[in-house]
């Protein structure tokens, strides 16, 4: 993979195979930040593919987040058959004891998808708000259900998918190239907005 690039200094084309990019090799100028963030993003991201367990997520996610957010909203109307712990209950029961914890389990599936959709590097703090919800979740009907030792149990029964999730986002190293690059590529961007309104100014 290489990038091609015309200096503005001395309008000389240049390839560049790998970074970091830093000056003209025929005039020795240093490339404009945005030019030189720009570049250094292409060639990091052409280096790694999105994770595929990343990619099986973007499929799943939006139907599990949107089945979550669906009974939230048909709640109120008493429109679907709602349990909590195995006991049948109303919608508007089930509202006020588990709405919010679907919601948020819901509203943050549905914004991991997007975002691993739109390759963002904010995905993976939206895969981290989803399974906090779902601790929390569990948290919460543990300590409805048993007192602490419903709490201890809950922490239990997620905590070693908790660790895997956190190796997984921070510490997996294709993972963490992945996104370093969107992180490159998102720093580029911003580089050129704030080049294109100094330039409008």
């Amino acid at each position: 993979m290489s990038v091609s690039l015309i200096c503005p200094i001395c309008g000389s084309p240049a390839t560049i195979h790998k970074p970091p990019v830093t000056v003209c090799p025929n005039c020795q100028a240093a490339w404009p930040e945005a030019l030189r963030l720009s570049a250094e993003a292409t060639l990091e991201r052409a280096k790694v593919d999105r994770p595929i367990l990343m990619t099986i997520g973007m499929y799943v996610a939006p139907f599990f987040g949107g089945l979550f957010v669906l009974l939230v909203l048909l709640a109120p109307f008493n429109a679907a058959t709602y349990t909590i712990d195995g006991e049948t209950v109303s919608g508007v029961e089930f509202l006020r004891r588990a709405g919010m914890y679907f919601l948020a389990i819901g509203g943050s599936s549905l914004a991991a998808a997007y975002a691993i959709w739109r390759e963002r590097s904010w995905s993976r703090w939206a895969i981290v708000a989803f399974w906090l919800a779902q601790l929390a979740a569990a948290i919460g009907f543990g300590w409805a259900g048993s007192g602490i030792a419903g709490v201890a149990a809950a922490i239990a029964s997620l905590l070693l998918v908790l660790i895997l999730v956190g190796w997984y986002l921070f510490d997996k190293e294709n993972v963490v190239t992945y996104y370093r690059s969107l992180e490159k590529v998102e720093a580029a961007e911003d580089a050129r907005r704030a080049s294109s309104r100094g330039v409008g100014a």
